[in-house]
């Protein structure tokens, strides 16, 4: 991987860290939490342990010098003199003044224990032994019925070196484990780390452009579920950038290739006209039938240009959402009036209007419903002989009006039918092939006007598979005609 993409960012932040203090890595953070936490749980650990052992001994040394106490105390009651003492205890029998009687036990023990007469009634009672003070050990007093008291006392000194030896074993191996498990702690947290630096490192050369978003973020080998999803996402994320970024430059090739087919339409009947004021300047139409036909031909190219910039005008505004007139419209009307604008009366070519089933009326735009059906029909006059017969039918499909433009001409060649809505597509198959038919060229937004207008009215256009000729269908969603009255105002109802 590598690491130059992070080079500027390091050097950026060595000038930060001048003036503020640089943040702590998350590696260093987990690894100071978990040494604190360990400490303090191995710390608490051999606390609790350590208490409980000496809790314990102290319970088995009371144990034992109660049981002692009471082996003598019996004896003597008994006037069986003071047992020997061969447990490691000690006691001895005083008078009540304090002074010794018998004793039977470690001299060093006998020293410490209590003497004085206050010492011996303060302690005289007591059930359980109680510790001797400025000694380690413990000592139980009881009077006798003559008036002496009896003491049994046993050192503790085994008993703190043996909660001193835990302590020391408890502190020989919790340090080093403190210390081993801090390491695979910090180890762990760079491997880990070490792929998010990676993909951050990966995504900053994706957004600075020195990689391309397809190579995406790559998943580490023995990944994390964290890591993974992160990776994941990342990936998502470059997916959905390049999709649009993709869809972006489509947009604008196809911008370009508009606008270079727009200025090729607009420029061929500006330049007709140009020509022709040339010529009117320098007085060569001076003939007066020339000049005729010279004004005629420039009121058709203007005518031509009018429409151009009406059509691109109305893709306009079709495209950004413009809002439609929404009036009730009968389709079998709109349909039999373009069959009969669109017939030329002396040409072999027949058109017909069949509208099977009654009634048809949606809620639209009277003019642009009538343009897309008139763009249909011109298309089909443009691009097919003049013998050519062509059929509008209208019907309903459920709960949609169809529209079916069908005629027995060449038809579409199968490689251009994706493209044949598309602004200024000219198809070359769809020339009629017949030498002899002279071209009618129309201006390539036809089918994209009619496409449009179908579209804004929640329908949709398609070219339907046909064994000869082409067949346009158009469906519109259906609206029942009471409503559509109800619903319009009264200089709108038809």
């Amino acid at each position: 991987m590598s690491t130059a993409a992070c080079a500027a960012p390091r050097r950026r932040k060595g000038r930060d860290a001048r003036v503020r203090p640089a943040p702590k890595s998350a590696v260093r953070r987990l690894t100071w939490g978990f040494l604190v936490i360990a400490a303090l749980s191995v710390l608490g650990a051999d606390l609790y342990c350590a208490s409980a052992l000496a809790h314990r001994l102290r319970e088995r040394t009371d144990e034992q010098i109660t049981q002692s106490h009471r082996f003598r105390l019996e004896a003597l009651r008994a006037g069986r003199g003071l047992s020997p003492a061969q447990d490691g205890s000690a006691s001895l029998v005083t008078d009540g003044r304090g002074a010794v009687r018998l004793s039977t036990g470690p001299a060093t023990l006998l020293d410490s224990l209590p003497e004085s007469a206050k010492q011996l009634r303060e302690r005289a009672g007591t059930d359980h032994p109680l510790p001797v003070e400025g000694r380690a050990a413990r000592a139980i007093v009881d009077r006798l019925p003559d008036g002496a008291y009896l003491v049994t006392a046993r050192s503790t000194s085994a008993d703190a070196a043996t909660v001193r030896t835990l302590v020391g074993i408890e502190t020989v191996t919790g340090v080093p484990l403190i210390v081993v498990l801090s390491l695979a702690v910090l180890w762990g947290s760079r491997r880990a780390f070490v792929s998010v630096r990676e993909m951050s490192c990966d995504a900053r050369r994706i957004a600075e452009g020195r990689a391309e978003p397809s190579e995406g973020v790559p998943v580490v080998t023995h990944p994390l579920r964290e890591l993974r999803s992160a990776a994941d996402t990342y990936n998502y994320l470059l997916r959905r950038i390049e999709e649009d970024s993709v869809r972006r430059r489509r947009e604008e090739h196809w911008l370009c290739e508009l606008v270079d087919a727009a200025s090729h339409e607009l420029r061929t009947p500006l330049t007709t006209i140009t020509g022709y004021t040339q010529l009117a300047l320098i007085r060569a139409l001076d003939d007066p039938n020339r000049r005729d036909q010279a004004m005629e031909q420039v009121q058709k190219e203007s005518q031509r240009l009018s429409g151009l910039v009406e059509d691109m005008l109305l893709l306009a505004r079709l495209g950004l959402g413009g809002v439609l007139d929404q009036r009730p419209v009968d389709l079998a009307q709109l349909c039999h009036q373009a069959v009969t604008r669109a017939q030329t009366p002396g040409t072999p070519r027949t058109l017909r209007c069949v509208v099977e089933s009654f009634p048809h009326w949606v809620k639209g735009d009277l003019l642009t419903l009538q343009r897309a059906i008139d763009n249909l029909l011109s298309n089909v006059l443009a691009h097919t002989p003049e013998e050519t017969s062509a059929q509008v039918r209208l019907g309903l499909d459920g709960d949609r009006h169809v529209i079916d433009v069908i005629d027995d001409g060449p038809g579409v060649a199968e490689s251009v039918r994706d493209r044949i809505f598309e602004p200024f597509f000219r198809a070359a198959s769809a020339t009629p092939k017949d030498p002899q038919v002279p071209p009618r060229p129309g201006r390539g937004l036809g089918l994209s006007v009619a496409a449009a207008v179908v579209t804004a009215h929640g329908g949709s256009i398609g070219l339907e598979p046909s064994e000869r000729g082409a067949w346009f269908r158009v469906s519109l969603p259906a609206t029942g005609r009471g409503r559509l009255l109800d619903t319009a105002s009264p200089g709108q109802r038809p």
